[in-house]
């Protein structure tokens, strides 16, 4: 019998089959169980157990189950030119199957396979699948905490005397040596909901917070600087977003507004255009759309440590927090179950878990027919060990949802991770391209970080792709109360690629700040990926801003701007609009411009901050540069002390006192958590960099 699979040799797959035949082998004494099965594809495959025969004990011909970790082992053979070096023989080159009993081969040959066999072995699990009925269905599959990543062969293989030979041995030995089954080396602010009678404002994808960066300062390390997005930082205010543009039919209704402010810092006149992020929807229709939602859990060897540690710290620093004694992946299970309670009957979850490889621990299913307290049950069992293959994990939650028909319905992959893949594809540029292909097909990300470790870098660049955004959790009973007041809005992207050119000669874009995608931002055009829903409060829109920053040649020039964007239904719009900019500095059309303005320029300073102090803790350390195979990968982070040096703190002193004549100028009190943050920065002056503290 020819079987054909994609899978690799010493894969260890699942496989959803149903039962066809059974037939029992004697095999030289040994009893050998041979099932023939039809996975859902139509493909038939044999299915082999010599000492694991018990895992079949009761399996029914014409029934379907799901045969987990079991390892598609090739039964063709290739010949060499090599010799064995005990009974001169002639070698063949070894596959997975060698490593497992001999009697399996003999059955191989008795039943005259060829291709590949999957192989049932003391690690794997058989469950039936469960027919729909109107019961509330228990579909977890465990994932076993030490679970095999694959299964090595021996290199060569005698075939006359059996022997197994590696390389070695072929020249320097003569001893055996026996293939065995390689086994993983584990290490062991919340939005009040909008009133029904308000409209929704906007906000921009990618970070909705900028916790991170401020927990890092409270408990004495120097964030990274991507931790201070500031479309993050928008998120923590209201904006008035009121200004002038046509009236359109659109769900999305963009309002411009300018001002010319001198830079407390520089004295620079700089001339600005903001873009306030309204609709025309009101709370009260707004509806989010059925879901089908894949949630993906790392549970890496990282995400056991606390909270508030760097895991990968070589300096071995740590500081409490409030956060306790938690650790990433209890606050990731706490997260996962808050989760769990947003959903409606004709929503569908899945679940993914991933260490250095991926498992589906619960198909996807609606929820009306899962039993989700028994799911929460097996998600608090869950235990963390080993590596971190991010893209093994994304890609298993996309094949899930991929079968799925997806008309009128949002399908989106909820990440609960540290951010520190070192396994499998690694690389940014792979990584974004990945989840960007993903998001062409309408598959979308929410990223929700744990740990005050989570790698920015990497948060920073896939949540910025399309209908993307990001979270930062310190705990999961905080998660749960955001996800009361935001889920529905989190899940729902309204409005794609919307873009903004400046059609006026000599003059520039210079930055925009509110966007995850500004830095792509050049000469005339700016581009924002996604616009999620957003509360508003009093009028004003939570994050609802993006604030472009122009050169001075704009001060002179005729501005006019061309706006596009495609909504959610795929229609698509335009607006062509003149800007007209105030005659003087300290010109503002409202207080939100004026309120964007500061938060950007408090933005800008503390990043550039943070990047100087990063790049001169890189350039202070000793260098060992020797290369291990196992060396830690770029994505890992360990801390860098909290350092502000005094010329950095004058300029800290002077924005703070900015800051605060413009928390009165725009009566906003929730400024006063920037300024406390200053004066926590400013206190720390004169830090040597080389300094590590006990």
């Amino acid at each position: 019998m020819n079987t054909d699979t994609t899978a690799p040799d010493g894969a260890w797959e699942e496989l959803t089959a149903t039962i066809v035949s059974r037939r029992v082998i004697d095999c030289d004494g040994t009893l050998v169980q041979r099932l023939l099965v039809e996975s859902t594809d139509g493909t038939e495959v044999p299915v082999l157990a010599g000492s694991a025969s018990d895992k079949l004990a009761g399996l029914v011909a014409g029934e379907q189950y799901v045969f987990a970790d079991v390892v598609h082992c090739e039964t063709k053979t290739e010949s060499t030119q090599e010799v064995c070096p005990d009974c001169g023989g002639a070698l063949r080159r070894g596959t997975a199957l060698d490593s497992f009993e001999s009697s399996l081969w003999t059955a191989v040959d008795r039943l005259d396979l060829d291709g590949m066999v999957a192989v049932v072995t003391d690690q794997s699990r058989v469950s039936e699948v469960q027919p729909d009925t109107e019961a509330e269905t228990d579909d977890w599959i465990p994932m076993e905490s030490s679970s095999p990543l694959s299964v090595s062969g021996p290199e060569f293989v005698c075939v006359d005397c059996g022997q197994s030979v590696e390389s070695q041995q072929r020249y320097a030995t003569n001893e055996s040596h026996t293939g065995e089954v390689l086994m993983d080396s584990i290490q062991t602010s919340v939005a009040s909901p909008a009133s029904s009678s308000d409209s929704l404002g906007m906000a921009t994808g990618g970070a909705a917070d900028v916790t991170n960066f401020r927990e890092n300062i409270r408990s004495g390390y120097t964030p990274q600087p991507d931790a201070l997005a500031t479309e993050g930082l928008f998120y923590d205010y209201h904006f008035q977003t009121g200004g002038t543009a046509p009236k359109t039919d659109a769900l999305f209704a963009p309002q411009y507004a300018s001002a010319i402010s001198e830079h407390p810092l520089t004295d620079e006149v700089e001339p600005y255009v903001a873009v306030g992020l309204d609709s025309n929807i009101s709370a009260a229709d707004f509806e989010r759309p059925a879901l089908d939602l894949v949630a993906v859990l790392d549970i890496s060897g990282s995400m056991d440590s606390q909270f508030d540690q760097y895991y990968y710290d070589e300096h071995g620093r740590r500081r409490e927090t409030d956060a306790g004694e938690e650790t990433k992946l209890e606050a990731a299970i706490d997260s996962l179950c808050a989760l769990t309670e947003q959903l409606e009957a004709d929503d569908q979850l899945g679940v993914v878990l991933y260490n250095n490889r991926s498992h589906v621990a619960k198909p996807l299913r609606d929820v009306e027919t899962t039993d989700l307290p028994a799911i929460r049950r097996h998600i608090r069992e869950i235990t963390a060990g080993g590596g971190t293959n991010l893209a093994d994990g994304f890609e298993a939650a996309w094949e899930l949802l991929a079968d799925t028909p997806a008309e009128g319905r949002e399908q989106r992959v909820v990440f609960m991770t540290d951010m520190m893949p070192n396994a499998g594809a690694t690389d940014e540029g792979e990584l974004t391209s990945l989840f960007a292909d993903a998001a062409s097909a309408g598959v979308h990300t929410t990223f929700v970080g744990m740990g005050l470790d989570e790698n920015a870098d990497l948060a920073a660049a896939l949540s910025g792709i399309r209908g993307a955004n990001h979270y930062f959790v310190t705990s999961g009973e905080e998660f749960r109360q955001r996800l009361g007041a935001e889920f529905a809005y989190m899940v729902t992207p309204l409005v794609y690629d919307l873009a903004l050119e400046l059609d006026s000669e000599g003059c520039a874009i210079e930055a925009v700040s509110g966007s995850p995608s500004a830095d792509s931002a050049t000469g005339r055009l700016m581009h924002v990926g996604t616009l999620f829903p957003s509360p508003k409060q009093d009028g004003e829109t939570r994050g609802g801003i993006v604030l472009v920053r122009l050169d001075r040649a704009a001060l002179s020039a005729d501005l006019e701007l061309v706006a596009s964007w495609t909504e959610r239904d795929g229609e698509a719009y335009s607006q062509r609009l003149r800007i007209e900019l105030p005659d003087a500095p300290e010109s503002y059309a409202h207080d939100g411009v004026r309120k964007a303005i500061a938060l950007s320029r408090y933005a800008r300073e503390l990043r550039e901050w943070a990047e100087t102090v990063h790049t001169a803790s890189d350039r202070s350390a000793a260098v060992d540069d020797w290369l291990l195979e196992d060396g830690r990968s770029e994505h890992e982070r360990d801390s860098v002390p909290l350092a502000v040096p005094d010329d950095v703190a004058a300029r800290f002193q002077q924005l703070r006192a900015y800051l605060a004549d413009e928390m009165v100028a725009v009566g906003d009190e929730t400024l006063q958590q920037e300024l406390d943050l200053l004066t926590r920065l400013c206190s720390d002056t004169a830090v040597e960099l080389s300094k590590r503290s006990e």
